[in-house]
Protein backbone atom coordinates (compact mmCIF):
# COMPACT_ATOMS: atom_id res chain seq x y z
CA UNK A 1 0.00 0.00 0.00
CA UNK A 2 1.52 3.60 -1.13
CA UNK A 3 1.69 6.86 0.87
CA UNK A 4 -1.15 9.10 1.32
CA UNK A 5 -2.10 11.47 -1.39
CA UNK A 6 -1.81 14.90 0.70
CA UNK A 7 0.39 17.69 0.23
CA UNK A 8 3.61 16.55 1.30
CA UNK A 9 7.54 17.69 1.86
CA UNK A 10 9.85 14.93 2.50
CA UNK A 11 10.92 13.51 5.71
CA UNK A 12 13.71 15.09 7.65
CA UNK A 13 17.17 13.05 6.86
CA UNK A 14 19.12 11.88 9.64
CA UNK A 15 21.39 15.08 10.00
CA UNK A 16 17.71 17.03 10.67
CA UNK A 17 18.09 19.11 7.58
CA UNK A 18 15.99 20.78 5.34
CA UNK A 19 14.51 17.98 2.52
CA UNK A 20 14.02 18.62 -0.56
CA UNK A 21 11.83 15.61 -2.28
CA UNK A 22 8.25 15.21 -1.52
CA UNK A 23 8.61 11.67 -0.83
CA UNK A 24 12.12 9.73 0.52
CA UNK A 25 12.77 6.49 -0.38
CA UNK A 26 14.40 5.09 3.17
CA UNK A 27 13.36 2.34 5.88
CA UNK A 28 12.12 3.82 8.77
CA UNK A 29 12.61 2.40 12.14
CA UNK A 30 14.03 2.54 15.60
CA UNK A 31 17.35 2.31 14.54
CA UNK A 32 17.01 5.36 11.71
CA UNK A 33 15.59 7.56 14.52
CA UNK A 34 17.90 6.24 17.17
CA UNK A 35 20.73 7.32 14.48
CA UNK A 36 19.24 11.22 14.70
CA UNK A 37 18.92 11.23 18.42
CA UNK A 38 22.59 9.84 18.89
CA UNK A 39 23.75 13.13 16.39
CA UNK A 40 21.73 14.97 17.83
CA UNK A 41 22.75 14.50 21.29
CA UNK A 42 26.66 15.15 20.40
CA UNK A 43 25.91 18.56 20.31
CA UNK A 44 24.19 21.14 22.24
CA UNK A 45 20.22 21.21 22.18
CA UNK A 46 18.61 23.64 19.43
CA UNK A 47 15.00 23.57 19.90
CA UNK A 48 13.28 24.41 16.70
CA UNK A 49 13.05 28.21 15.91
CA UNK A 50 10.65 29.22 13.68
CA UNK A 51 11.81 31.98 10.85
CA UNK A 52 10.11 34.24 8.35
CA UNK A 53 6.82 33.42 7.20
CA UNK A 54 6.82 30.91 10.26
CA UNK A 55 7.62 33.20 12.90
CA UNK A 56 5.25 35.68 12.13
CA UNK A 57 2.43 33.13 12.06
CA UNK A 58 3.73 31.85 15.50
CA UNK A 59 3.38 35.41 16.27
CA UNK A 60 -0.16 35.60 16.24
CA UNK A 61 -1.04 31.81 17.55
CA UNK A 62 0.52 32.30 20.26
CA UNK A 63 -0.99 35.11 21.38
CA UNK A 64 -4.37 33.35 21.18
CA UNK A 65 -6.56 32.45 23.83
CA UNK A 66 -7.89 29.54 25.03
CA UNK A 67 -11.13 29.33 24.11
CA UNK A 68 -10.33 30.55 20.49
CA UNK A 69 -7.39 27.74 20.48
CA UNK A 70 -10.31 25.35 21.16
CA UNK A 71 -12.08 26.50 19.03
CA UNK A 72 -9.60 25.65 15.93
CA UNK A 73 -11.40 22.22 15.03
CA UNK A 74 -9.43 19.74 12.48
CA UNK A 75 -12.39 18.67 9.94
CA UNK A 76 -13.13 15.00 10.39
CA UNK A 77 -13.70 14.43 6.72
CA UNK A 78 -10.01 15.47 6.38
CA UNK A 79 -8.79 12.91 8.40
CA UNK A 80 -5.54 11.59 6.93
CA UNK A 81 -6.33 7.77 5.50
CA UNK A 82 -10.25 8.33 5.80
CA UNK A 83 -11.29 7.40 2.41
CA UNK A 84 -9.15 4.48 2.81
CA UNK A 85 -10.86 1.69 4.24
CA UNK A 86 -8.56 1.13 7.33
CA UNK A 87 -8.88 0.50 11.00
CA UNK A 88 -7.09 3.65 11.63
CA UNK A 89 -7.70 7.50 10.91
CA UNK A 90 -5.37 10.04 11.88
CA UNK A 91 -6.28 13.46 13.02
CA UNK A 92 -4.09 16.75 13.44
CA UNK A 93 -3.50 18.94 15.93
CA UNK A 94 -3.13 23.38 15.00
CA UNK A 95 -0.18 25.23 16.77
CA UNK A 96 -1.28 28.00 19.40
CA UNK A 97 -2.14 29.24 22.32
CA UNK A 98 0.48 27.12 24.76
CA UNK A 99 1.45 24.65 21.84
CA UNK A 100 3.88 26.90 20.30
CA UNK A 101 6.30 23.94 19.62
CA UNK A 102 6.29 22.95 16.05
CA UNK A 103 6.37 19.38 15.53
CA UNK A 104 6.75 17.36 12.39
CA UNK A 105 4.71 14.95 11.33
CA UNK A 106 5.93 11.69 8.54
CA UNK A 107 3.56 8.70 7.33
CA UNK A 108 5.93 6.00 6.05
CA UNK A 109 5.22 2.25 4.86
CA UNK A 110 7.64 -0.09 4.51
CA UNK A 111 9.71 1.62 1.75
CA UNK A 112 8.93 4.93 1.85
CA UNK A 113 8.59 8.26 3.80
CA UNK A 114 6.93 11.75 3.60
CA UNK A 115 6.51 14.51 5.63
CA UNK A 116 2.86 16.23 6.08
CA UNK A 117 2.81 19.61 5.20
CA UNK A 118 0.75 22.02 6.88
CA UNK A 119 -2.92 22.25 5.03
CA UNK A 120 -4.60 25.21 6.30
CA UNK A 121 -7.52 23.73 5.13
CA UNK A 122 -7.82 21.01 7.40
CA UNK A 123 -9.35 23.20 9.86
CA UNK A 124 -12.37 25.14 10.78
CA UNK A 125 -11.76 28.51 12.02
CA UNK A 126 -14.92 30.14 11.66
CA UNK A 127 -15.29 30.36 15.51
CA UNK A 128 -11.96 31.25 16.82
CA UNK A 129 -11.67 34.48 14.95
CA UNK A 130 -8.42 33.45 13.21
CA UNK A 131 -8.31 34.92 9.76
CA UNK A 132 -4.88 34.91 9.17
CA UNK A 133 -3.14 32.93 6.20
CA UNK A 134 -0.77 30.80 7.45
CA UNK A 135 2.34 29.22 5.67
CA UNK A 136 3.11 25.38 4.72
CA UNK A 137 6.13 24.84 6.43
CA UNK A 138 4.60 26.12 10.13
CA UNK A 139 4.08 22.07 11.03
CA UNK A 140 1.80 20.72 13.75
CA UNK A 141 1.33 20.72 17.28
CA UNK A 142 0.63 16.96 17.49
CA UNK A 143 -1.90 13.90 16.73
CA UNK A 144 -4.16 11.82 17.42
CA UNK A 145 -5.47 8.46 15.92
CA UNK A 146 -9.01 7.15 16.16
CA UNK A 147 -10.03 3.74 16.19
CA UNK A 148 -13.15 1.71 16.08
CA UNK A 149 -12.85 1.20 19.93
CA UNK A 150 -16.40 0.58 20.76
CA UNK A 151 -18.39 0.65 17.66
CA UNK A 152 -17.46 -1.30 14.68
CA UNK A 153 -18.53 1.66 12.26
CA UNK A 154 -17.77 4.52 14.69
CA UNK A 155 -13.91 6.09 14.92
CA UNK A 156 -13.29 7.15 18.39
CA UNK A 157 -9.98 8.50 19.92
CA UNK A 158 -7.60 5.90 20.85
CA UNK A 159 -4.14 8.00 21.32
CA UNK A 160 -3.38 11.16 21.81
CA UNK A 161 0.42 12.89 21.41
CA UNK A 162 -0.03 16.52 21.83
CA UNK A 163 3.04 19.16 24.13
CA UNK A 164 6.18 18.23 25.20
CA UNK A 165 6.34 14.12 25.51
CA UNK A 166 2.84 13.52 26.73
CA UNK A 167 0.49 11.46 25.37
CA UNK A 168 -2.82 9.98 26.48
CA UNK A 169 -4.78 6.51 25.94
CA UNK A 170 -8.43 5.24 25.82
CA UNK A 171 -9.47 1.57 25.96
CA UNK A 172 -13.01 0.52 25.28
CA UNK A 173 -15.09 2.27 27.59
CA UNK A 174 -13.08 4.75 28.78
CA UNK A 175 -12.86 8.91 28.82
CA UNK A 176 -9.81 10.55 28.81
CA UNK A 177 -8.05 10.97 32.12
CA UNK A 178 -4.52 10.47 33.51
CA UNK A 179 -1.42 11.24 31.24
CA UNK A 180 1.83 9.52 30.40
CA UNK A 181 5.36 10.95 29.21
CA UNK A 182 7.94 9.67 27.14
CA UNK A 183 10.62 10.71 30.14
CA UNK A 184 10.40 12.94 33.19
CA UNK A 185 14.00 14.47 34.37
CA UNK A 186 14.57 15.75 38.22
CA UNK A 187 10.69 15.68 38.97
CA UNK A 188 9.57 17.56 42.06
CA UNK A 189 13.38 18.19 43.19
CA UNK A 190 13.78 20.98 45.83
CA UNK A 191 15.90 23.85 44.17
CA UNK A 192 16.13 21.91 40.69
CA UNK A 193 13.99 23.26 37.83
CA UNK A 194 12.13 20.39 35.72
CA UNK A 195 13.30 19.51 32.55
CA UNK A 196 10.56 18.59 29.80
CA UNK A 197 12.08 16.87 26.51
CA UNK A 198 9.74 17.53 23.88
CA UNK A 199 8.67 14.86 20.70
CA UNK A 200 10.10 16.99 18.12
CA UNK A 201 9.19 14.61 14.82
CA UNK A 202 6.74 11.89 14.86
CA UNK A 203 7.38 9.02 12.03
CA UNK A 204 3.50 7.52 11.88
CA UNK A 205 3.32 4.17 10.22
CA UNK A 206 0.77 3.48 7.88
CA UNK A 207 -1.25 0.50 8.39
CA UNK A 208 -2.28 -1.73 6.02
CA UNK A 209 -5.56 -3.67 4.83
CA UNK A 210 -7.68 -4.92 8.74
CA UNK A 211 -4.26 -4.35 10.57
CA UNK A 212 -5.48 -3.18 14.20
CA UNK A 213 -2.32 -2.17 15.18
CA UNK A 214 -0.19 0.83 14.09
CA UNK A 215 3.52 1.90 14.91
CA UNK A 216 5.05 5.13 15.85
CA UNK A 217 8.35 6.50 16.27
CA UNK A 218 9.07 9.34 17.56
CA UNK A 219 12.53 12.24 18.45
CA UNK A 220 12.98 13.61 22.10
CA UNK A 221 15.07 16.34 22.44
CA UNK A 222 15.53 18.78 25.56
CA UNK A 223 18.15 20.31 27.18
CA UNK A 224 20.07 17.09 28.80
CA UNK A 225 18.75 14.75 26.53
CA UNK A 226 18.00 13.18 22.70
CA UNK A 227 16.27 9.83 22.51
CA UNK A 228 14.68 7.43 20.23
CA UNK A 229 10.93 6.01 20.85
CA UNK A 230 8.87 3.21 19.17
CA UNK A 231 5.27 2.88 19.98
CA UNK A 232 3.16 0.01 18.65
CA UNK A 233 -0.54 0.56 19.55
CA UNK A 234 -2.93 -1.96 19.75
CA UNK A 235 -6.12 -0.10 20.63
CA UNK A 236 -9.08 -2.50 22.41
CA UNK A 237 -10.18 -3.75 25.82
CA UNK A 238 -8.17 -2.77 26.84
CA UNK A 239 -5.35 -0.77 24.91
CA UNK A 240 -1.40 -1.61 24.91
CA UNK A 241 1.04 0.56 24.06
CA UNK A 242 4.13 -1.53 23.63
CA UNK A 243 7.29 1.37 24.39
CA UNK A 244 11.52 0.81 22.71
CA UNK A 245 13.37 4.23 23.98
CA UNK A 246 16.99 4.99 22.92
CA UNK A 247 18.44 7.28 24.92
CA UNK A 248 21.69 9.51 24.63
CA UNK A 249 22.05 11.90 27.15
CA UNK A 250 23.98 15.13 26.60
CA UNK A 251 24.83 15.57 30.28
CA UNK A 252 23.78 13.45 33.39
CA UNK A 253 20.60 14.32 35.28
CA UNK A 254 19.76 14.40 38.61
CA UNK A 255 16.58 12.14 38.86
CA UNK A 256 15.72 10.12 35.60
CA UNK A 257 12.22 9.01 35.21
CA UNK A 258 11.19 6.14 33.35
CA UNK A 259 7.23 5.21 32.26
CA UNK A 260 6.32 8.90 33.95
CA UNK A 261 2.38 9.15 34.16
CA UNK A 262 0.17 11.99 35.82
CA UNK A 263 -2.91 12.15 37.30
CA UNK A 264 -5.38 14.16 39.23
CA UNK A 265 -6.63 13.82 42.72
CA UNK A 266 -8.68 16.62 44.35
CA UNK A 267 -10.72 15.00 46.77
CA UNK A 268 -11.87 11.50 47.58
CA UNK A 269 -13.73 8.94 50.42
CA UNK A 270 -10.84 9.21 52.78
CA UNK A 271 -9.86 13.16 52.34
CA UNK A 272 -9.48 14.98 55.38
CA UNK A 273 -9.81 18.53 53.47
CA UNK A 274 -13.91 18.67 52.20
CA UNK A 275 -15.13 21.27 49.43
CA UNK A 276 -18.24 22.93 48.78
CA UNK A 277 -19.04 20.79 46.10
CA UNK A 278 -21.84 18.12 44.67
CA UNK A 279 -19.99 15.82 44.57
CA UNK A 280 -18.74 12.89 46.57
CA UNK A 281 -15.36 12.36 45.04
CA UNK A 282 -13.53 13.58 41.73
CA UNK A 283 -10.35 12.17 41.17
CA UNK A 284 -8.30 10.52 38.10
CA UNK A 285 -6.82 7.71 39.80
CA UNK A 286 -7.60 5.97 43.46
CA UNK A 287 -4.09 4.36 44.35
CA UNK A 288 -0.94 3.23 43.29
CA UNK A 289 -0.79 -0.51 42.50
CA UNK A 290 3.25 -2.22 42.42
CA UNK A 291 4.17 -5.74 42.04
CA UNK A 292 7.42 -6.42 43.20
CA UNK A 293 10.27 -8.59 41.78
CA UNK A 294 9.52 -10.96 44.54
CA UNK A 295 5.97 -11.27 43.67
CA UNK A 296 4.28 -9.01 46.23
CA UNK A 297 1.63 -6.91 45.23
CA UNK A 298 1.04 -3.83 47.17
CA UNK A 299 -1.35 -0.69 47.02
CA UNK A 300 -0.99 2.98 48.03
CA UNK A 301 -4.21 5.00 47.85
CA UNK A 302 -3.48 8.64 46.39
CA UNK A 303 -6.17 10.02 48.65
CA UNK A 304 -4.42 12.83 50.71
CA UNK A 305 -4.28 15.66 48.47
CA UNK A 306 -1.59 16.74 51.15
CA UNK A 307 -0.52 20.27 52.44
CA UNK A 308 2.62 20.60 50.44
CA UNK A 309 4.61 18.35 47.95
CA UNK A 310 4.90 15.11 49.10
CA UNK A 311 7.45 12.03 47.94
CA UNK A 312 7.00 8.64 48.65
CA UNK A 313 9.81 6.76 47.05
CA UNK A 314 9.39 2.01 47.38
CA UNK A 315 12.89 0.80 46.98
CA UNK A 316 12.64 -2.37 45.26
CA UNK A 317 15.72 -4.90 43.78
CA UNK A 318 13.09 -5.19 40.42
CA UNK A 319 9.26 -4.68 39.85
CA UNK A 320 7.34 -6.73 37.59
CA UNK A 321 4.69 -3.63 37.10
CA UNK A 322 2.92 -0.06 38.53
CA UNK A 323 0.29 1.58 37.34
CA UNK A 324 -1.74 4.37 38.56
CA UNK A 325 -5.56 2.91 38.92
CA UNK A 326 -9.16 3.86 39.20
CA UNK A 327 -10.91 1.12 40.87
CA UNK A 328 -13.61 3.18 42.23
CA UNK A 329 -16.48 2.23 39.00
CA UNK A 330 -19.23 3.27 40.67
CA UNK A 331 -21.23 6.37 39.14
CA UNK A 332 -22.87 7.21 42.38
CA UNK A 333 -19.72 7.38 43.99
CA UNK A 334 -18.60 10.49 41.83
CA UNK A 335 -21.95 11.88 40.47
CA UNK A 336 -20.37 13.88 37.39
CA UNK A 337 -22.33 13.24 34.12
CA UNK A 338 -19.61 15.45 32.07
CA UNK A 339 -16.11 14.79 33.31
CA UNK A 340 -17.46 10.84 33.96
CA UNK A 341 -14.70 10.06 36.43
CA UNK A 342 -15.70 6.45 36.90
CA UNK A 343 -14.95 5.98 33.26
CA UNK A 344 -11.34 7.02 33.74
CA UNK A 345 -8.58 4.97 32.46
CA UNK A 346 -6.25 2.80 34.28
CA UNK A 347 -2.58 2.36 33.31
CA UNK A 348 -0.07 -0.84 33.76
CA UNK A 349 3.20 -0.63 33.16
CA UNK A 350 5.19 -4.00 32.75
CA UNK A 351 9.26 -4.01 32.00
CA UNK A 352 9.93 -6.01 28.67
CA UNK A 353 13.92 -5.64 29.48
CA UNK A 354 15.73 -5.61 32.46
CA UNK A 355 15.40 -2.46 34.53
CA UNK A 356 17.20 -3.81 37.06
CA UNK A 357 16.92 -2.30 41.04
CA UNK A 358 15.30 0.80 41.27
CA UNK A 359 12.14 2.76 42.47
CA UNK A 360 8.84 3.73 42.12
CA UNK A 361 8.48 7.21 43.24
CA UNK A 362 4.94 8.82 44.11
CA UNK A 363 4.52 12.63 44.35
CA UNK A 364 1.42 14.04 45.40
CA UNK A 365 1.18 18.08 44.82
CA UNK A 366 -1.34 20.06 46.22
CA UNK A 367 -4.13 21.30 44.57
CA UNK A 368 -7.46 23.71 45.26
CA UNK A 369 -9.72 22.58 42.18
CA UNK A 370 -9.69 19.78 39.63
CA UNK A 371 -7.99 21.14 36.38
CA UNK A 372 -4.41 20.29 37.31
CA UNK A 373 -2.14 17.07 37.86
CA UNK A 374 -1.11 16.94 40.97
CA UNK A 375 0.06 13.13 41.03
CA UNK A 376 3.15 12.20 39.40
CA UNK A 377 4.35 8.03 39.03
CA UNK A 378 7.70 7.25 37.69
CA UNK A 379 10.44 4.23 38.02
CA UNK A 380 14.17 5.57 39.10
CA UNK A 381 16.63 2.94 37.54
CA UNK A 382 19.82 2.85 40.13
CA UNK A 383 22.11 2.44 37.23
CA UNK A 384 22.43 6.62 36.53
CA UNK A 385 22.37 7.23 32.46
CA UNK A 386 26.11 8.10 31.37
CA UNK A 387 26.81 11.23 28.55
CA UNK A 388 26.09 9.91 24.91
CA UNK A 389 26.08 6.07 26.46
CA UNK A 390 23.22 4.32 25.24
CA UNK A 391 20.56 3.77 27.22
CA UNK A 392 18.42 1.79 26.29
CA UNK A 393 14.72 0.40 28.17
CA UNK A 394 11.12 -1.15 27.07
CA UNK A 395 7.75 -1.54 28.80
CA UNK A 396 4.25 -2.34 27.63
CA UNK A 397 1.71 0.13 29.14
CA UNK A 398 -1.85 -1.30 28.91
CA UNK A 399 -4.53 0.96 29.51
CA UNK A 400 -8.21 0.01 30.19
CA UNK A 401 -11.16 0.03 32.98
CA UNK A 402 -8.32 -2.99 34.77
CA UNK A 403 -9.20 -3.05 39.17
CA UNK A 404 -6.13 -5.87 39.90
CA UNK A 405 -3.76 -5.83 36.38
CA UNK A 406 -1.19 -7.38 39.53
CA UNK A 407 -3.01 -10.26 40.17
CA UNK A 408 -3.23 -10.07 43.51
CA UNK A 409 -5.33 -12.77 45.20
CA UNK A 410 -7.43 -10.45 47.11
CA UNK A 411 -7.34 -6.16 46.79
CA UNK A 412 -8.12 -2.90 48.62
CA UNK A 413 -11.29 -1.62 47.44
CA UNK A 414 -11.50 1.51 49.83
CA UNK A 415 -9.80 3.38 52.37
CA UNK A 416 -11.83 5.29 55.23
CA UNK A 417 -10.40 7.28 57.97
CA UNK A 418 -11.60 9.73 60.92
CA UNK A 419 -11.71 10.72 64.18
CA UNK A 420 -14.40 10.94 66.95
CA UNK A 421 -15.07 13.52 69.37
CA UNK A 422 -15.06 11.25 72.69
CA UNK A 423 -11.49 10.05 71.65
CA UNK A 424 -9.54 13.07 71.16
CA UNK A 425 -5.95 12.23 69.70
CA UNK A 426 -6.85 8.50 67.74
CA UNK A 427 -7.31 8.19 64.52
CA UNK A 428 -10.21 5.20 63.64
CA UNK A 429 -9.04 3.32 60.21
CA UNK A 430 -10.86 1.23 57.99
CA UNK A 431 -10.04 -0.78 55.51
CA UNK A 432 -12.02 -2.50 52.67
CA UNK A 433 -10.79 -5.92 50.91
CA UNK A 434 -12.26 -7.63 48.31
CA UNK A 435 -11.44 -10.68 45.48
CA UNK A 436 -12.36 -13.95 44.72
CA UNK A 437 -10.16 -15.84 47.88
CA UNK A 438 -12.29 -13.44 50.72
CA UNK A 439 -15.46 -14.17 48.95
CA UNK A 440 -14.73 -18.06 50.04
CA UNK A 441 -14.14 -17.27 53.68
CA UNK A 442 -17.36 -17.86 56.30
CA UNK A 443 -18.27 -14.86 58.07
CA UNK A 444 -17.51 -17.13 61.13
CA UNK A 445 -14.07 -17.10 60.38
CA UNK A 446 -12.87 -14.15 59.71
CA UNK A 447 -9.58 -13.27 58.46
CA UNK A 448 -6.52 -11.34 60.64
CA UNK A 449 -5.69 -8.44 60.10
CA UNK A 450 -2.02 -7.96 60.04
CA UNK A 451 -1.37 -3.99 61.06
CA UNK A 452 2.40 -2.24 61.12
CA UNK A 453 4.01 1.21 61.47
CA UNK A 454 6.44 0.87 58.70
CA UNK A 455 8.35 4.16 59.47
CA UNK A 456 8.67 3.51 63.43
CA UNK A 457 6.26 6.80 64.64
CA UNK A 458 5.90 6.88 68.56
CA UNK A 459 1.93 5.50 67.78
CA UNK A 460 0.29 2.25 69.11
CA UNK A 461 -2.35 0.20 66.83
CA UNK A 462 -5.39 -0.77 68.91
CA UNK A 463 -8.53 -2.89 68.58
CA UNK A 464 -7.29 -4.69 65.26
CA UNK A 465 -10.34 -6.90 63.87
CA UNK A 466 -11.61 -8.14 60.70
CA UNK A 467 -15.73 -7.88 59.97
CA UNK A 468 -17.63 -8.82 56.74
CA UNK A 469 -20.02 -6.43 55.25
CA UNK A 470 -23.17 -8.11 55.72
CA UNK A 471 -24.97 -5.87 52.47
CA UNK A 472 -21.86 -6.29 50.25
CA UNK A 473 -19.62 -9.27 51.31
CA UNK A 474 -16.62 -7.36 51.43
CA UNK A 475 -14.70 -7.86 54.47
CA UNK A 476 -13.24 -4.80 56.26
CA UNK A 477 -10.17 -5.02 58.52
CA UNK A 478 -10.85 -1.55 61.30
CA UNK A 479 -8.16 -0.20 63.56
CA UNK A 480 -7.18 2.73 65.88
CA UNK A 481 -3.63 4.60 65.67
CA UNK A 482 -3.26 6.34 68.98
CA UNK A 483 0.31 7.86 70.56
CA UNK A 484 2.21 5.27 72.14
CA UNK A 485 2.74 7.70 75.29
CA UNK A 486 0.65 9.84 76.92
CA UNK A 487 3.38 12.27 77.12
CA UNK A 488 3.46 12.54 73.56
CA UNK A 489 0.57 15.32 72.36
CA UNK A 490 -0.93 14.30 68.99
CA UNK A 491 -0.24 17.41 67.25
CA UNK A 492 4.01 16.75 67.54
CA UNK A 493 3.52 13.43 65.75
CA UNK A 494 4.38 13.71 62.25
CA UNK A 495 3.70 11.78 59.33
CA UNK A 496 2.94 8.03 60.38
CA UNK A 497 3.87 5.01 57.34
CA UNK A 498 0.74 2.19 57.92
CA UNK A 499 0.57 -0.98 56.42
CA UNK A 500 -1.96 -3.45 56.93
CA UNK A 501 -3.04 -6.41 54.88
CA UNK A 502 -5.48 -9.51 55.84
CA UNK A 503 -3.95 -13.43 55.97
CA UNK A 504 -5.42 -16.77 57.26
CA UNK A 505 -3.13 -18.39 59.39
CA UNK A 506 0.32 -18.50 58.02
CA UNK A 507 -1.19 -17.90 54.38
CA UNK A 508 -1.40 -13.99 53.16
CA UNK A 509 -4.14 -13.47 51.25
CA UNK A 510 -4.56 -10.01 50.53
CA UNK A 511 -1.97 -7.32 48.58
CA UNK A 512 -0.48 -5.06 51.57
CA UNK A 513 -2.08 -1.57 52.06
CA UNK A 514 0.33 1.00 52.51
CA UNK A 515 -0.67 4.66 53.68
CA UNK A 516 0.86 7.82 54.96
CA UNK A 517 -1.96 9.67 57.54
CA UNK A 518 -1.60 11.47 60.96
CA UNK A 519 -3.43 12.11 63.94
Amino acid sequence: MGLTAVFLLAAAAPDTSSAQDAIKRVKIDLAYVEEIAQRLAQGPYRPDAPRGEDASAMKILSALKYDQYRAIRFLPERAIWKSENLNFQMHLFHLGYLFTQPVHINEFTHTHCQRLRFVQDFFDYSRSGMTSSLPPTLGYAGLRLHFPLNKPDVFDEAIVFQGASYFRALGKGNVYGLSSRGLALNCALPGITEEFPIFREFWVGKPEGTQRTITIFALLDSDSVAGAYQFDIAPGDPTTVAVHASLFFRKVSAVVGVSPFSSMFWFGENSRQRFDDYRPEVHDSDGLAIRTASGECMWRPTSNNPPRIETHSFKLHGVKGFGLLQRDRSFANYQDLEALYHQRPSIWVEPTSDWGPGEVRLVELPTQEELADNVVVYWIPDATPQPLKPFRYSYRQTWGMMENPAGAACWTVATRSGTHPWAPGVRFMIVEFDGPRLRELPSEKPPDAVVTVANGAPVSVENVRTLRNPFNGIWRASFEVRPASTNTPPAQIGPIELRCCLKSGEDYLSETWTYRTQL
